[in-house]
């Protein structure tokens, strides 16, 4: 069985010698391939690390920015809180003020009609007497 093996190969290493350029050209083109993709992925890592590097700025910017943010909002809801405090406690004053408004007109009123019953009695009394 050997010999017979043996013979094939041998008759077949024209052949192969043929084959053996064909050989050495697909793999120079494959391995020239596979370089041509690492140097195309190097670039695009390169692209892509100066975009991310692009985008981490502009998120520290907005990061600083909502940061600015969140400190006038907090400074103006105490602000906010400050006013409604203030309106309420105007609204109470107001309140008793008129109130307070509400009496004296009643009291006012009260003694305009003293007033007049006692400037009535004053002349008919006077009236009387002569």
């Amino acid at each position: 069985m050997w010999p017979k093996v043996l013979a094939q190969l041998i008759e077949l290493l024209p052949h192969a010698s043929r084959l053996v350029p064909l050989l050495d050209r697909f793999l120079q083109s494959k391995t020239a391939g596979e370089e041509a993709n690492r140097r195309a992925m190097e670039a695009m890592a390169e692209g892509l690390r100066g975009d991310l590097g692009q985008v981490t700025a502009s998120h520290a910017g907005l990061y600083r920015q909502l940061n600015d943010q969140s400190e006038k909002l907090a400074t103006i809801a105490i602000d906010v809180r400050s006013t409604t405090a203030a309106i309420a406690a105007s609204e109470a004053r107001v309140e008793n003020l008129e109130r307070r408004l509400d009496r004296i007109a009643t009291l006012l009123l009260a003694a305009t009609l003293l007033l007049i019953i006692t400037l009535g009695l004053s002349i008919a009394i006077f009236l009387h007497n002569r």
